[in-house]
């Protein structure tokens, strides 16, 4: 025969025991979730003004609005001429580079032999891959070539620093407007 009252004692200690593993539980699911970090990882905004600015006959860079973001390219000097499409791939002379600042930078920083000190650079993604088109039509006044607007786009690019990559499929760069 079973007695209930025997049986009490081992069922409350059961009952309590239980009640104490879901504790345990729940506290260590709440530690583990409160741990899960994404760590460092800035996924970058890239987005720009329209204005593509231009330093010297081979920098163009273009900044987001409070200019803390650019995307600078360096061409060669055959890029930007009277010639209606070029494609240059990225390389070692024709580069594509990323950079965070810690606050906004002067209209003249690119166009300077030795960049300033400050703004500093937070981060630096160089381009691993891409190529530059680049489309030229003449700006016609009285049926006179006064200048030439360059549609800039950069196809396949990417950015990788081995910790986390960003890719384009077709980015627009911009228009850059040259008056003779």
């Amino acid at each position: 025969m079973v007695s209930i009252g025997a049986d009490l004692p081992k069922t409350v200690i059961f009952a309590l025991k239980l009640i104490l593993m879901k504790k345990i539980l729940i506290l260590f699911l709440a530690f583990t979730l409160n741990a899960c970090n994404d760590g460092d990882f800035d996924v970058p905004v890239f987005e720009f003004t329209e204005k593509v600015n231009k330093c010297g006959e081979f920098v163009l860079y273009i900044t987001s609005t409070n200019s803390t973001e650019v995307l600078v390219l360096t061409l060669p000097k055959t890029a930007l001429g009277t010639v209606p499409t070029v494609t240059l791939p990225l390389s070692a002379t024709v580069t594509a580079t990323y950079r965070i600042f810690d606050k906004g930078i002067a209209a003249t920083y690119f166009c300077q032999p030795i960049p300033p000190l400050e703004p500093k650079i937070i981060k630096e993604l160089q381009a691993d891959g891409g190529t530059i088109n680049i489309a030229a039509t003449e700006m016609l006044t009285n049926s006179v070539v006064t200048g030439y607007s360059y549609e800039i786009t950069i196809s396949k690019l990417s950015f990788n620093d081995g910790k986390e990559r960003v890719f384009f499929e077709s980015f627009n760069f911009g228009t850059l407007k040259v008056s003779n």
